[in-house]
């Protein structure tokens, strides 16, 4: 804490120096524009508004009774933001951890999931241009450009939104075409690590009621990585067209595409574990730091001599480069007809994502996906005003279709997943705002929700093992005990995704018998140099679970002021229970959240400062997580799981400043403080080096114990205790309808836990991020120049740890520091 207090007070006298010289940081809230989202006026000494539509109606941020933070356009690109982890650099109680792929994992105040498979549901819902993002990672993190705004909800989100959630929602909203009006505008810059980023955009007035909105962006820059990993490479597109032929009725058209590339997320090796001779494990650092990548010589050696098996020593480089090559796009529109008894709004849409990456896993070789996801979504709402009450109802329906072949190479192991997921969900909501009195709102909402899901699918496993055949020790790495893995004597595997391609190439390279064939169910393949055999295991996956739940919302508003507003909430959640390919757990519960808040928004003399507050209690019931363990057949899974009971609570505050004209400064603290009522994790050997009591509960079928892992009383995972968000804008007249600019943002982070084994180095510790930037810009706004440097810490923080199934502890890391030039121009 007495670090935190000295960068605090470094960089409040950092602020003070800047104001004192005239110099700028940069505002917390500026205004989106957009036809959806309209300027409050406010002159230069004030603070501006940021009008948002999270409950389904223009309002000001400051006049929605909820815990939003809302983030605009405009700030987006003073700060850098360009990818959806970088969000948090603005808004406390997210986090996004690194864990790669085009899944979304995201977290708010612990609320979330960390998953690389395709039918997980998120616990926080993405969504873009108002259309809900069923498997949001590529588009999420590829669509910040030309925005209005982000807006970031904070708790459950059961009511008014597409799919429930229960940890918040996401909401990417585009600006929007204009109409009457032809404009344009791009951001280009060039930084370290050959990086280039460039977006560009225009607007039409094609007619007296039309208008075309164009924008594209693209991204690239080298690996942080000494392997190539971590890089860049993408590009988006997007266009809208209006038609707004009378004030009562407006009709939008939306297409977006989006193509990204380059090798992808990578990690490094933090150490290993090896057994202590008493059932536990000793830990032992690797020697490299964040930037070696999972494929050098260095990492090679490595990972060779310390995986969990004594025979390992002879493995090589992975088979081939990591490569993303994921394609995600999609058509969308939205009616607006203002009738007699209210507004209608509908939403069709229609996405599709395909994914065809080669990967690297835990210390696993590389591993393979080829995906294919369709979804379509209708929403359809009616708000307007009875009397006293205003209302919104409306209906939900949401398919999506999943077609996956995709193999986790673990070296002597081959899993083979090939299967098809649906899920059909539709519901009806309704929420009733009475205003009872002038000053005093009462609200309710409730909504229905039906789930169904169904998956069919197949999992065979290529399981290498040495002596006799099963049933004997299958599972490695104990069926190398006999010392048998010397090199040349078994195969490790190649990355097929089909069993008749493997078969053929253990054929085709002499380890099993030429005239083997592939067949449907258990088969074994005695090698023919005697050593051992090859099992092919065959488990297929067919199931249909259907959900349903009601979820509610009840609150009060009280404007204490013309410019202070008080609420309290209670609110439910509930994400749909699930199937999944695994062994021997084929499916899992669904999840439910009450969440308590109250909350006080308030804007003090005369609009130069603001102050919001909020205190929030949840209670959290069978969270679906996701850990690592091993099924029946003795292969490790990455399983989900349903945990018992948490309790979340905390106080979010947020305050902005404008002592003077040109001056802005900001905070936003969040305390949280989470526990595990209840949390029982069950694994087996060579995967059960958890940091929590145990007992023992039976045995796996290749025969090791399993242990029950009481975990309760821990944190939950990417919850730090404090988190504390700093910035400060100085603008300075430079005459000749010139500016200079001066930013300085920071951010801490509490020390947090990154995964469930609650092993030492999966506690990520605490740290700041501070970025600075200074611009020489028009007064007018019509051009700028901007120097940037992000992470003036030089560290590269762990944001997602793991131990590996193999004995292996890995990290993946935050960028390092970053320096550039940024040009801007709008006309």
């Amino acid at each position: 804490m007495q670090k935190f207090v000295r960068h605090a007070a470094h960089l409040s006298a950092s602020c003070l120096v800047l104001a004192l010289c005239g110099v700028t940081p940069a505002q917390a809230q500026q205004v989106a524009a957009a036809s959806a989202a309209t300027e409050t006026p406010a002159d230069d000494s004030g603070i501006t508004d940021i009008v948002v539509t999270a409950q389904r109606k223009v309002e000001s941020a400051q006049r929605a009774a909820i815990a939003i933070d809302a983030v605009a356009g405009d700030a987006l690109i003073s700060r850098g933001i360009t990818n959806a982890s970088d969000i948090t650099k603005s808004v406390p109680a997210l986090s996004v951890p690194a864990s790669g792929g085009g899944i979304a994992s995201i977290f708010i105040r612990g609320v979330g999931n960390i998953t690389t498979s395709s039918y997980n549901d998120p616990a926080v819902t993405p969504s873009y241009d108002g259309v809900v993002l069923g498997r949001g990672g590529g588009v999420f993190g590829a669509a910040f450009y030309d925005l209005a705004r982000v807006e970031v909800l904070k708790g459950p989100q059961g009511i008014l939104y597409g799919r429930n959630a229960t940890g918040g929602a996401v909401n990417i909203i585009p600006a929007r075409p204009e109409i009457g009006r032809t404009s344009g505008g791009f951001n280009l810059s060039y930084g370290n690590y050959s990086a280039i980023e460039g977006d560009a955009h225009i607007n039409l007035a094609t007619s007296e009621n039309t208008a075309l909105r164009i924008a594209g962006a693209y991204s690239e820059h080298d690996g942080y990585n000494r392997d190539g990993t971590d890089d860049a490479k993408r590009g988006s597109v997007r266009a809208q067209f209006l038609y707004e032929p009378s004030t009562d009725l407006s009709v939008r058209l939306g297409a977006d595409y989006t193509h990204v590339g380059g090798k992808g997320i990578g990690g490094s090796y933090i150490g290993g574990f090896a057994p202590d001779g008493s059932g536990g494990y000793t830990f032992f650092p690797s020697g490299l730091d964040a930037s070696e990548g999972f494929n050098t010589a260095a990492a090679n050696a490595f990972r060779k001599s310390n995986l969990g098996a004594p025979a390992f020593a002879f493995l090589g480089a992975m088979n081939s480069d990591p490569k993303a090559d994921s394609t995600y796009w999609g058509l969308n529109a939205e009616l607006n007809w203002q009738t007699s008894i209210g507004k209608v709004t509908v939403i069709p849409a229609y996405r599709q994502s395909s994914d065809h990456s080669l990967f690297y896993g835990p210390a696993f070789n590389t591993a393979k996906t080829n995906e294919k996801v369709n979804q379509f979504s209708l929403e359809a709402r009616l708000a307007g005003k009875a009397g006293i009450v205003d209302y919104v109802v409306g209906a939900f329906l949401f398919n999506e279709k999943i077609k996956a072949q995709n193999e986790y190479n673990q070296e002597f192991v081959l899993p083979i997943q090939d299967y098809r997921h649906t899920t059909d969900s539709y519901a009806l909501f309704g929420q009733l705002t009475g205003h009872v009195a002038d000053r005093f709102r009462l609200i309710g909402g409730a909504r229905f929700t039906h789930d169904k899901k169904s998956i069919d699918g197949l999992i065979n496993n290529f399981i290498t093992f040495c002596g006799a055949p099963p049933p004997g020790l299958i599972t490695p790495p104990g069926s190398f005990a006999q010392g048998c893995a010397a090199p040349g004597t078994i195969p490790h595997f190649p990355n097929f995704l089909n069993t008749g391609d493997t078969i053929n190439w253990l054929k085709s390279n002499g380890w099993i018998a030429s005239t083997s064939t592939d067949q449907p169910g258990y088969q074994v393949f005695p090698l023919v140099n005697g050593v051992g055999a090859i099992l092919k295991t065959y488990n297929p996956v067919v199931d249909s679970r259907s959900y349903s739940r009601v979820t509610w919302k009840a609150s009060a508003e009280f404007d204490a002021g013309p410019s202070s507003l008080l609420y309290a909430t209670v609110e439910s959640g509930y994400r749909a229970g699930g199937l999944q390919m695994t062994e021997s757990v084929t499916s899992y519960k669904p999840e439910f959240i009450t969440a308590y808040s109250i909350g006080s928004k308030n804007r003090f003399l005369h609009n130069r400062l603001q102050l919001n507050l909020e205190g929030f209690l949840w209670k959290y019931k069978d969270q679906q997580i996701t850990y690592f363990t091993v099924d029946t057949s003795g292969t490790l899974i990455s399983s989900n799981v349903n945990a018992g009971k948490a309790t979340i609570k905390g106080f979010d505050a947020d305050l902005v400043a404008k002592p003077m004209s040109g001056t802005t400064l900001n905070a936003k603290v969040q305390y949280l403080d989470t526990k595990y009522d209840d949390l029982h994790l069950y694994t087996a050997s060579p995967r059960d080096n958890f940091s929590c009591p145990f007992t023992l509960t039976g045995a796996s079928a290749g025969g090791a114990p399993v242990k029950d892992f009481n975990c309760s009383g821990n944190p939950l995972l990417f919850s730090p205790k404090w988190t504390v968000n700093l910035g400060a804008e100085q603008v300075v007249p430079l005459g000749h309808d010139l500016e200079l600019v001066a930013n300085i943002d920071t951010a801490w982070r509490d020390s947090q836990w990154g995964a469930f084994e609650y092993l030492a180095f999966e506690k990520i510790p605490a740290y700041w991020t501070t970025d600075a930037a200074l611009t020489v810009r028009s007064a007018n706004g019509g051009w700028s120049v901007t120097g940037f440097i992000r992470n003036l810490e030089k560290q590269r923080r762990d944001l997602s740890p793991q131990s590996s199934p193999l004995g292996v502890a890995v990290g993946h890391f935050s960028a390092p520091q970053t320096y550039g030039v940024r040009l801007s121009a709008s006309f």
